[in-house]
């Protein structure tokens, strides 16, 4: 397997988990499908997990939160992590969707 596609694959993983672990089900779904299709080498997977950037209420958009009773925290290191994934993830799938054109 291209190791591209291996890398990309292991990066959706972390953040499905991430965002699980935030109850975030929406995109953590959304990641996990497209994984499997990329494992797949099913190439509408990097054409999904795409669409998933950019416009209102994207995956860019999101916030990992929690509440604690009345509080709301926003883990400012889990949301920095998160950033940095979501960079390196967009950044692998446009450069296999140019692989592919």
């Amino acid at each position: 397997m291209h190791p591209d596609i291996e890398a990309l694959v292991q990066k959706l993983r972390e953040a499905e988990k991430l965002l699980r672990a935030h109850r975030e089900s929406r995109w953590a779904d959304w990641l996990a499908s497209d994984a499997d299709r990329i494992h797949r080498l099913d190439f509408y997977g990097i054409e999904h997990l795409l669409s998933a950037f950019g416009g209102m209420g994207s995956l860019n958009d999101s916030v990992l939160q929690y509440q604690d009773g009345a509080f709301l925290h926003v883990p400012i290191t889990e949301n920095e992590r998160f950033d940095v994934m979501r960079g390196e993830i967009y950044l692998l799938a446009q450069k296999l969707k140019s692989e592919e054109s």
